[in-house]
């Protein structure tokens, strides 16, 4: 009798799940340090360098200004604030862009590098034993934008002096700007992207060439490689596939990929769904996010991706509606084991605030979950979230007020821009996208009515 309680016990206790253990990990991007910012009185030719030549606005503040890239005080303050937050992450993202928006006759590769080697030790001081990830940007490369698929002498600079981060994966970095890496204790891989090869402005990319330093042949075999070993995903890099949601000047939006490269990332992803967790971007310098949607089934989200809001304020050049955003830093809670992602925690300061106290207060902006009522985050409840998105306008304000880091007032974003924000999260895809986006009333758009070029939008409205 005894021997069966016992075994019925061990049965019983065998049969209950263990209780997950949660971990966390900084996303932290577009730092977009301006080594020439001058806070206060000075010369006005020097204080910005996107003002560079006379600066018409007001004094800026010592942590930065709207119209400018992030002085150094600025960035220190993010990185303190990291450290102050959350100590001991499992990890830390750093997904690129690190110089100031401005003309090439100021850079060279070595000045280049030497700000990537001021951010990294900035990093490295308050975080000295962490397990950093990073990426090059496409404004961490001379010329700007201008990256070989090869093995080139910048990403060779940059791999030496991340040499300690990168350990086995210095050779693929060196060579190919990518690796992936098992996350110690977890069930967690993380492929870190070149994402530079696919950009549409990188000339240095052959144009007959459809898969450059043959990316997509090698994240296609890691990824299956991992799904072989019972890993989950997450997939990292710099410039996001799809369209940025705050250009409203042509229907057909602005785009960051080459179109081929566009389709056969969302190819890999709708291949990989089953393995791939999550998706971690940046370049928007915005808080958004994208659905992509299963091959087969228009109306299945398979797989999501999460865009974080930049370190930099500066207000974009691209057009007069991108406009501005407060810094933004992001802390991500999930599951070791199941690679879930349980909670996204934006924080951010209030830049006027920051200068005007002359104190950086980073405090919490929002929590995703709680933000949006979400008892999960998962391909699925983000698509449910932007359906109620379309008519619950408090969830939508909520949502914009988050996208440029609670700088812009929500009632400016009306039909044409809430259309926009809709269409670029749920048409990761090109044309899909300018069919959605082509819809002429609030009414159609609503009604999920939606028919542009004659093709019907197979989306279930």
């Amino acid at each position: 009798m005894w021997r069966c309680e016992l075994l019925c016990g061990l049965l019983l206790l065998a049969s209950v799940p263990s209780r997950a253990k949660l971990g966390t990990f900084w996303h932290v991007s577009d730092f977009h340090l301006d080594v020439n910012y001058t806070a206060g009185d000075g010369d006005v030719t020097k204080m910005c360098w996107k003002k560079a030549g006379g600066y018409t606005g007001a004094q800026p503040g010592i942590f930065g200004d709207y119209a400018c890239d992030a002085p150094l005080k600025l960035v220190e303050s993010a990185v303190d604030a990291m450290k102050r937050i959350h100590p001991n992450p499992d990890f830390i993202m750093w997904t690129g862009d690190d110089t100031a928006h401005v003309d090439d006759k100021y850079f060279s590769t070595d000045k280049v590098v030497d700000i990537i080697s001021s951010l990294t030790d900035v990093l490295k001081s308050k975080f000295p034993n962490a397990d950093v990830l990073p990426v090059l940007g496409n404004h961490d490369y001379y010329p700007k934008n201008q990256v070989p698929p090869e093995e080139n002498e910048l990403q060779t600079k940059v791999a030496d002096l991340w040499k300690t981060w990168l350990a086995n994966d210095y050779e693929e970095f060196k060579s190919g700007g990518r690796y992936y890496r098992d996350i110690p204790t977890t069930n967690v891989s993380v492929v870190a992207l070149n994402t530079l090869i696919w950009y549409k402005s990188n000339r240095v990319t052959p144009g007959s060439d459809n898969d450059p330093a043959q990316q997509f042949e090698w994240v296609d075999k890691i990824l299956t490689d991992l799904a072989g070993r019972k890993r989950k995903v997450y997939i990292m890099g710099h410039i996001p596939p799809g369209t940025f949601e705050r250009y409203q000047q042509k229907k057909e939006g602005f785009h960051w990929y080459q179109e081929r490269f566009n389709k056969k990332y969302i190819e890999m992803v709708q291949k990989h769904a089953n393995v791939i967790q999550a998706q971690f971007f940046a370049h928007h310098h915005t808080d958004s996010f994208r659905l992509f949607f299963d091959a087969a089934d228009a109306a299945r989200p398979v797989s999501y991706m999460l865009l974080v809001p930049g370190v930099t304020p500066w207000r974009s050049s691209l057009s007069e509606e991108t406009g501005a955003n407060n810094p933004g830093i992001r802390l991500v809670t999930y599951d070791t084991v199941t690679g879930v992602v349980k909670e996204i925690s934006t924080y951010y300061l209030d830049l006027t605030q920051a200068n005007s106290n002359n104190k950086a207060d980073w405090k919490l902006e929002y929590n995703f979950t709680k933000n949006y009522h979400l008892k999960a985050i998962n391909p699925t409840t983000l698509y449910n979230l932007t359906k109620t998105m379309k008519t619950n306008r408090t969830l939508f304000d909520r949502y914009y007020s988050a996208n440029t880091v609670s700088l812009e007032k929500p009632e400016i974003c009306q039909e044409q821009c809430q259309r926009l924000h809709w269409c670029s999260i749920t048409e990761v895809d090109y044309e899909r996208f300018s069919q959605c986006n082509a819809a002429s009333s609030t009414s159609a758009w609503a009604a999920g009515t939606l028919a542009a070029v004659g093709v019907l939008i197979l989306r279930s409205w």
